[in-house]
């Protein structure tokens, strides 16, 4: 008799855990994990245009992101909503790469994040994961200075960037939600950027995947696990004037379903979200909005809103 009850009892204690985990992870990864993706991994137009060798930029993003769960969802999470706030600053430097565009960038970010739902409220604020990327051309225009850049008619070209996320942000493990994720991330990338007429319009084409270690001490001494995301984007650019674009594209995330204990989730990506952004040149600085939103998810999971803001520019004059 003691055994059986032992045995319920644990069943029991699992089913709570399993019913509880959830919307840890609806909030830390369905909602925060995307975010993080779409600043370092998921490009908007002419991301990755090439830019004078032996210079540095800056770049400085601003994202807004908005994410509900419906109550026909197959989890347990009916009605969660959750707001998420990201600043990341990216200091990139070009060099030549055997006469070709080549870069490294170094990012890092803090984050805010806002939870309700009918286990609770949460709330956390601190330092996200910081990453390194490396960029490489594999063809276009030669390396060129910034004089020689200047003068240069813009070419299609296509390039490979890895970014490599570090698990030094902040992680308690018995905190529900967290900024930094406890693991590190793996994002190649490649991208085929096509100009029909030297620059006044741009097609962008992207396919990457992330992929991630384990993460050991999970709400505890959980195991939680992630299958590769697969992430894949095209967007249409077009000048208006000298100093401004338009652009319309469209992604699509397959995949990265997590397990907790080796147990599925059923939270993985499978939908497409449409965007639109506008750019223009102030002075040397460019600043970039961008807005996306969710068009088709599985399962009624997360449907997520996205407003982006950038500024970038040159790092020294």
């Amino acid at each position: 008799m003691r055994r059986l009850l032992r045995v319920l009892f644990a069943e029991r204690t699992l089913w709570i855990t399993l019913t509880k985990t959830p919307w840890s992870i609806v909030v830390a990864l369905v909602t925060l994990f995307p975010v993080t993706t779409r600043a370092q991994g998921a490009p908007a137009a002419r991301d990755f245009l090439n830019t004078p060798v032996n210079a540095g930029s800056f770049f400085v993003d601003f994202l807004n992101n908005e994410a509900e769960t419906e109550a026909a969802s197959e989890l347990p999470l009916p009605n969660n909503e959750t707001v998420s706030r990201l600043g990341t600053a990216t200091i990139l430097w070009s060099f030549p790469l055997r006469n070709r565009y080549g870069g490294v960038s170094l990012t890092g970010g803090y984050t805010s994040v806002k939870g309700t739902g009918p286990l609770g409220n949460v709330e956390t604020s601190a330092f996200s994961d910081p990453g390194i990327g490396f960029h490489a051309n594999i063809f276009g225009l030669p390396a060129l200075n910034k004089d020689q850049f200047a003068q240069a008619i813009p070419q299609s070209f296509a390039s490979f960037h890895l970014t490599v996320n570090a698990p030094l942000g902040s992680y308690d493990r018995n905190a529900p939600v967290n900024t930094g994720a406890n693991r590190w991330a793996f994002n190649p990338l490649v991208n085929q950027s096509i100009t029909p007429d030297e620059g006044v319009s741009w097609i962008d084409l992207y396919a990457g995947g992330r992929f991630f270690t384990n993460n050991n001490a999970f709400q505890g001494n959980n195991h939680l696990s992630q299958n590769p995301l697969g992430i894949f984007a095209a967007h249409y650019s077009h000048n208006i004037g000298k100093r401004m674009y338009a652009a319309i594209g469209v992604y699509y995330d397959h995949g990265g379903e997590t397990f907790v204990n080796d147990m599925p989730q059923h939270n993985a990506a499978n939908g497409f979200r449409p965007g639109a952004a506008i750019s223009r040149k102030i002075g040397a600085l460019r600043v970039t909005l961008r807005y996306e939103i969710t068009a088709s998810t599985p399962n009624a999971l997360p449907t997520n809103r996205l407003l982006a803001l950038r500024l970038s520019g040159p790092l020294f004059s």
